[in-house]
Parts: C-alpha cells; sequence; structure tokens
C-alpha cells in the first residue's frame, strides 16, 4: 500500500530546518526548472529518478513538488510503493513555493515600476 503525506509550503519548509535526512525534488520539465527552483532542489528527471530509487536510503524524508501540486502526488505515491516511508507531495507546487518565497518589492520600486 502507498502512503504518502500532502504537505503546505510552510510544512514543507519547516521539514527542511529540522530534519538533517531530506531532499526536495523538484519535477518540473528541465526549462522551468532551470528558469528557476529552490537551491536545495535537486531536478527530478529520468535518471536522477532511477539513481534516487536505487541509492537513497528509505528513510530519508522526500519532498517532492511539481507545477501545481498535482503530478508530485504520483511520484510522491511511486516513491512509497518503492519503500519509502517519509514522502511528501507539497501542495500548490512550485507556484506556491514561488509565492511564500516572493519577497515583496519596496513601495518606492512599486511607484517607479507604474511610471
Amino acid at each position: 500500500m502507498s502512503d504518502f503525506t500532502r504537505i503546505s509550503v510552510e510544512q514543507a519548509e519547516t521539514l527542511l530546518a529540522r530534519e538533517a535526512n531530506i531532499m526536495l525534488l523538484d519535477m518540473r520539465d528541465a526549462r522551468a526548472y532551470c528558469e528557476g527552483h529552490d537551491p536545495r532542489a535537486i531536478h527530478l528527471n529520468d535518471l536522477t529518478l532511477r539513481t534516487l530509487l536505487k541509492c537513497t536510503p528509505k528513510q530519508m524524508h522526500l519532498i517532492i513538488g511539481c507545477y501545481h501540486g498535482n503530478s508530485s502526488q504520483d511520484m510522491a505515491r511511486l516513491f512509497s510503493d518503492f519503500g519509502f516511508s517519509n514522502c511528501y507531495s507539497l501542495d500548490g507546487g512550485y507556484e506556491a513555493w514561488q509565492a511564500r518565497t516572493a519577497k515583496p518589492r519596496p513601495i518606492a520600486s512599486q511607484r517607479a515600476a507604474a511610471l
């Protein structure tokens, strides 16, 4: 039986700060990943997927993100099916991650941009 947990961006940040054995996996396509990703994230593609499934300890915490939080649920389920015990799907995906971590521009910059 597969078992994974859906978590918010806030919960993911807490896990990343608290756990020593944790990986943040970004499964968006290569172009999207190159255009922007969390510096702690590993790009999850066919090659890294095979390597992670074979070589990663099954107790490792895996936070998996995609664009909007839908495909990451399937990937978290896959890792769980392969025996990983701490699999998480990031609700809202990279879109929510970026919105949470985006720094608001100072008001002076907003005024200048409007002109």
